[in-house]
Formats: C-alpha cells, structure tokens, sequence
C-alpha cells in the first residue's frame, strides 16, 4: 500500500462509478425484456471495470455497494451478489497481476468468465441452500446467456467509463 501523493481511488472518478452503476442495475432489469432473465450483469462489469483501473481495495468496496444494491433491486437475499461480486474483484485483480488485459477481447474473457464462474459456483450453492429458485428452474442457461450479454456489453461500457471517470491502469 502506498502512502505518498497518489490521488485517492487511483485517480478514478468513484462517485461517478457507482453513480453510473446504480442507474445501471436499476435500469438493467426495467428496460428490456432479456430472452430468458439473461440480463448483462452491468454490477459484475462495473466491478471488473473498476479493478482494472484502480487498487485492490477500491474494487472491494465498489464490488460491495454494487453488490448490495443488486441484491435490493433483484429483491434477493441479501449477500448473494455482494458476495459474488467481492470474490469477482478479488480474482480479477490477481489475474491483472499476471496476464496483460489491455486487449478488448482479453477483457471480454474476463468479464464472461467471472460471470458465469460467479453464477455457477457461488450463486447457485447460495440459492439452492436459500431455498430459490423454485424446483423446475433450470438456471444454466440464463447463466450462459448472462455471461454473452455481458461480454458484449462489456467493451463500450469500459469505454464511456473512461470517458466519463478518467480513470488510468494502476500498475
């Protein structure tokens, strides 16, 4: 952790972030009608969005607000997106650590893969054990489906929001 004159929430415009991000899931759901309930995840992008651009630290905390306002707006539990979410911004920033993720397509990938990895291995165990969804659901393909949408709507969200925030790679 640094200490010296790096600007707070490594010169990312936060305020604008999860501004941004609230109308975002509140409109996600509102606006169109998804084949499926296979929304994009706009909370999931936002949150990889912001653990590219900034520090560990930040990412959790937007990956927390982002999540508890998911999980008010999908009516939920509460915790199930939070959790998701926290553990998304936790495994991004390893991987940015690592992998070169300048690239649209490599940043794609990602934002599929901790889409569908977080419906898959934490959602589904939290709901299944929440007792939800009701028997008969079969949550798979809207996981799927989730995840492309997210994909695609990936690149020209990162790019209004660093438009919009300024925010630069933190390295």
């Amino acid at each position: 952790m640094r200490f010296d004159n790096a600007p707070p929430f490594g010169g990312l415009d936060f305020l604008k972030v999860i501004i941004l991000g609230l109308a975002l899931i509140a409109a996600q759901g509102a606006v169109l009608p998804w084949p499926g309930g296979a929304a994009p995840e706009m909370a999931a992008i936002l949150v990889v969005y912001v653990a590219w651009r900034t520090e560990k630290w930040v990412a959790v905390l937007a990956a927390f607000i982002l999540g508890l306002f998911r999980d008010m707006a999908g009516g939920g539990l509460l915790g199930l997106y939070q959790v998701t979410l926290i553990l998304m911004a936790w495994v991004f920033h390893a991987w940015r650590r690592r992998f070169h993720l300048e690239i649209p397509l490599a940043l794609m990938l990602c934002v599929f893969g901790l889409t569908l990895g977080g419906n898959i291995l934490v959602l589904t165990p939290l709901m299944v054990l929440s007792g939800w969804p009701q028997a008969g659901f079969d949550p798979l393909p809207a996981f799927l489906g989730s995840s492309i949408f997210s994909a695609l709507a990936a690149p020209p969200l990162f790019w209004l929001l660093r438009r919009l925030t300024g925010g630069q790679a933190h390295g």
